[in-house]
């Protein structure tokens, strides 16, 4: 009987990937496959399964130790945030933790259970600055505003916002609040390792929490995103700019959030927010 486990047709035994050999690790993958919050363009509960499949097939640096997914409960999203941030709470004691969304809805709600009787800063790659308020219904666009009321006076830095992406009144209320951001025509002028040196600075005396929304991309390389937004960062730029903050930073979690599936051409976001949580990972 010829039966493999394994899909990989490349037959070389010294080419280890990322989830084989799975064991107990101090770094964690995690999915929660959850697009309940999204005002747009749905499917970011698809990217969990699609950014896990790229991640395992990339070449084994360190030991990572896939958890699965957070159940999520559809149509119940105070029930599923409730499963959110009671599973992150139960791995505070974790190295560091890598998270595949979902829409950006989730992080505040990683964010409250890892930082449970402790203040940990935020850092967010983001083309909005996700500070709104809504009359009703539901949007991701709340993620920074409810990661602020949770952390109090902690540093929030945004990077990579666009001017044509975002109300008017957002530039005065993030001043108004605190949050420190940075356009995509001010990450061209500084410089990314100038932006990344400026960002460690403001956060260097907290421990450190890492999102990364895959719009901060030009849709030129991540079509598959909720809400894409011209004129982004590179694939390659983004790749840098991560590395530098995960290297300086140590963050002690980093999702990939937003990336939609459906929207996507060859799988090309997903595998992209794959390496991008494969770089931030500081120990490797």
């Amino acid at each position: 009987m010829y039966l493999t486990k394994k899909s990989r047709l490349l037959k070389d035994p010294h080419d280890i990937r990322m989830c084989d050999n799975s064991a107990s690790s101090s770094v964690v993958f995690v999915g929660i496959p959850w697009d309940g919050a999204v005002a747009g363009r749905p499917g970011a509960r698809l990217g969990p399964a699609k950014i896990r499949t790229a991640f395992c097939n990339l070449p084994k640096r360190v030991d990572v130790e896939d958890l699965g997914d957070v159940d999520v409960v559809i149509g119940d999203p105070a029930e599923t945030w409730q499963r959110v941030e009671k599973t992150f709470r139960s791995l505070k004691d974790r190295q560091q933790i890598l998270v595949a969304g979902g829409d950006h809805s989730v992080t505040p709600y990683v964010y409250r259970g890892l930082s449970e009787g402790r203040k940990i800063s935020y850092v967010v790659l983001d083309a909005h600055f996700d500070l709104r308020t809504v009359s009703e219904g539901l949007t991701s666009g709340m993620a920074t505003r409810l990661v602020k009321e949770s952390g109090g006076d902690i540093p929030i830095t945004v990077i990579g916002i666009r001017e044509w992406s975002n109300p008017s009144y957002m530039f005065s209320l993030a001043d108004k609040m605190g949050i420190e951001y940075y356009t995509i025509e001010q990450i061209h002028k500084l410089g990314i390792e100038e932006v990344a040196d400026r960002v460690y600075q403001q956060h260097r005396n907290y421990k450190a929490y890492l999102s990364i929304d895959l719009d901060v991309v030009d849709p030129a390389f991540a079509p598959g995103v909720n809400a894409p937004s011209p004129g982004g960062l590179t694939s390659r730029e983004v790749l840098i700019l991560v590395s530098h903050l995960s290297k300086a930073l140590k963050p002690i979690a980093v999702d990939t959030v937003e990336v939609s599936p459906p929207y996507d051409v060859g799988d090309i976001t997903s595998n992209l927010a794959a390496v991008l949580l494969y770089t931030s990972i500081w120990s490797r």
